[in-house]
C-alpha cells in the first residue's frame, strides 16, 4: 500500500483529503505542521508528499528545499498546495523540486486527479 504524507495546517481539509485518498486505497499520514513532518521524514519515506507551502513552525518551503536536499527522498513527487494564486508562486515552487502545484481552494476531484498522476510511476512495472 503507497503512503501519502499530508502536511496542511487546516484541520477540515486534512482530514477531508484522508477520507478520500484512504477511500482510493492509500495509505495516509497527516501532519499539521511543519516541524512535526521534518521529524517524520527523518525516519520516513512516504511515496508522495502533499504539502501545504504556508506552515506553521517550519515552513512547507523550508521542507521542499529539504526533501530536495536529502539524497533518499529526492525523488519522492511533492504536490505543493497554497492559496497564493500568482504565476510566479507557481515557478517558484516547480523549480525548487515540486512536481505540481495546486492553488487553493481546489476541487476534491483536481486533488485527486494530480494524486493519481504523480503516483503512477509508483504504480508502473
Amino acid at each position: 500500500m503507497s503512503t501519502i504524507l499530508v502536511v496542511e495546517d487546516e484541520h477540515q481539509l486534512a482530514r477531508l483529503a484522508e477520507l478520500n485518498l484512504t477511500a482510493e486505497g492509500y495509505q495516509v499520514v497527516i501532519y499539521h505542521e511543519g516541524r512535526a513532518a521534518w521529524t517524520y521524514l527523518q525516519d520516513h519515506r512516504p511515496d508522495l508528499i502533499i504539502l501545504d507551502l504556508m506552515l506553521p513552525t517550519v515552513s512547507g518551503w523550508d521542507l521542499l528545499v529539504y526533501l530536495r536536499r536529502e539524497e533518499r527522498l529526492l525523488d519522492v513527487p511533492v504536490l505543493a498546495l497554497s492559496a497564493l494564486a500568482r504565476p510566479e508562486e507557481k515557478g517558484r515552487a516547480l523549480a525548487a523540486g515540486a512536481a505540481a502545484y495546486l492553488v487553493k481552494p481546489f476541487s476534491l476531484r483536481q486533488l485527486l486527479d494530480l494524486v493519481r498522476q504523480l503516483m503512477a510511476p509508483a504504480h508502473e512495472t
